[in-house]
């Protein structure tokens, strides 16, 4: 009878009693253990694995679920930031009183003139006329045969309004009529002036070349004046750098020539005269800025004046609380969605039941239906507006309450909302407060990115521990696996033996 030696129940009993586990960060060893079992036949390779996960299997799996939870609180807690940052952008129109005194100035033709007002207009309306529009002063030469031309030398003394300055023309350097436009332009003192040149028609079907002089700023203060020092001896005569000669007071030796009139811009409002050296004026009526766009065909007779009205700007705050209302009832639909829980498919938002969000929660709601001291007593909460909140926790805002309530009186609506007790001035102040460095978001946030470093740490030294707990079975099951190979050659010799002695026995 052959003898054999056979180990597979106690390994099999082995295998059965180890917990299969599916784990993360296991140390892979399938390169060094996967030739455990050559020798002796079983498979302590599998073996050794189903032991090291049901090792390794309890501990990874809080490790993995604590991790998962603080990464999704994590997620969540930004998603809310964020959506409270919009709600706090939502607020800056309506925290600062200045907000609802806001002006709007019409022109009832805006062909002639436009007009913009700010918050410390005066409501009202008036005649406007305008009579004339800004002019920049322009000036002309003669015709010259081309930009070739020599014109002459000497100095040239250019004068807009009041301020002045040099030119040097010398032979052969610029003294072309090109050369004295370029000298004229790159002039270090050029105190506003603008040099070019007009190509044009002879009136024989050639071209001739003009010199044009246009001031860079509008009105009379802005006057071009053309002196010249002629090498010739002659400064007002029709040759040499005379050519270019001009004052407008010297009509008889001047010899350029006006195209455009330097020109203010004039207005009447209600009949009262007023003029600028540009098309805006900003100190007629304070607060309102009205530019002139079309002057009268006939300044001296102009048509009926048209109408300037100044009136409160409703719409844009309207606006900005409709923008408040929608901006909260998504930051509640958040609260919900993070914080809240939901009965029907019996889950938990990432936040449900987190102390820090139920605050924020509770004082945003506070401040949402607590009456506004310093408010008028009538207009001193939102419900009072039209604003009240839903069964969900939103906001709803009846239009129509909104404008009856209102209706001339947004200065009190403008204490409801604004300075440090109104209803945006509280908002922003406690969002800030959250939000801020050391605030109670911040804090939160923090205590969870600290928790996953420890989280972090737990891992390195579980890994640690199942790396040495590998490493002493693997030792273990090698001496084993030797054993058992020793014993099997053992028992193959002894059969060997044995099947010999009867093969014998049988032949006598």
């Amino acid at each position: 009878m052959a003898t054999t030696i056979n180990t597979s129940t106690a390994a099999t009993t082995a295998a059965t009693t180890a917990t299969t586990a599916s784990t993360t960060n296991t140390s892979s060893t399938a390169g060094t253990i996967s030739s455990l079992g050559t020798g002796s036949g079983l498979d302590l390779s599998g073996l050794l694995t189903k032991l090291v996960d049901a090792e390794k299997a309890p501990q990874q799996q809080i490790i993995d679920q604590k991790t998962a939870t603080t990464n999704a609180t994590i997620s969540a807690l930004g998603t809310l930031q964020s959506k409270l940052a919009a709600f706090q952008t939502a607020l800056g129109n309506l925290k600062d009183i200045s907000d609802f005194k806001t002006k709007t100035a019409t022109s009832s033709d805006t062909t002639l003139f436009k007009a913009t007002a700010v918050s410390t207009a005066d409501v009202g309306s008036y005649n406007i006329n305008v009579l004339t529009v800004a002019q920049a002063n322009k000036v002309a030469s003669g015709s010259f045969s081309d930009q070739a031309t020599t014109v002459g030398t000497g100095k040239l003394t250019i004068g807009v309004g009041a301020a002045s300055f040099n030119v040097d023309i010398t032979a052969g350097v610029n003294d072309t009529v090109a050369g004295i436009r370029d000298a004229i332009n790159d002039a270090t003192g050029n105190t506003g002036v603008k040099a070019s040149l007009l190509t044009v028609s002879n009136g024989t079907g050639g071209t001739a070349v003009k010199l044009v002089l246009t001031s860079n700023n509008t009105g009379t203060a802005s006057q071009i004046s053309v002196s010249a020092t002629d090498s010739d001896g002659n400064n007002t005569d029709a040759a040499g750098l005379s050519q270019l000669y001009y004052s407008k007071a010297d009509t008889t030796n001047s010899r350029l020539s006006e195209v455009n009139a330097a020109q203010d811009a004039s207005i009447t409002v209600d009949g009262f005269p007023a003029t600028s050296s540009t098309n805006t004026f900003s100190t007629v009526i304070p607060g309102v800025t009205i530019t002139a766009l079309k002057g009268a065909t006939d300044p001296l007779n102009p048509p009926a004046a048209s109408q300037l009205t100044i009136d409160t700007d409703t719409s844009g705050a309207a606006k900005s609380i409709q923008d408040f209302v929608t901006a909260y009832n998504d930051l509640a639909s958040t609260f919900t969605s993070l914080a809240g829980y939901d009965t029907t498919t019996k889950t938990a938002g990432p936040l449900f039941g987190d102390s820090s969000v139920s605050l924020i929660q509770s004082r945003i709601r506070q401040a949402l239906t607590s009456p506004v001291s310093g408010a008028a007593s009538d207009l001193n909460s939102l419900s009072l507006i039209g604003i009240t909140t839903s069964a969900d926790g939103t906001l709803a805002f009846d239009s129509t309450k909104f404008a009856s309530a209102t209706d001339g009186r947004f200065a009190d609506v403008g204490k409801l909302f604004s300075g440090t007790t109104g209803v945006a001035g509280q908002l922003d102040n406690l969002i800030s407060n959250f939000t801020q460095t050391g605030g109670t978001l911040k804090a939160h946030q923090q205590a969870l990115t600290d928790t996953l470093t420890q989280l972090a740490d737990q891992q390195t030294k579980l890994n640690a521990r199942i790396l040495d707990f590998q490493t002493r079975y693997q030792a273990q099951f090698t001496a084993l696996d030797t054993i058992v190979q020793q014993l099997n050659q053992t028992s193959s010799y002894l059969t060997q033996q044995f099947d010999a002695i009867n093969n014998v026995n049988a032949s006598k």
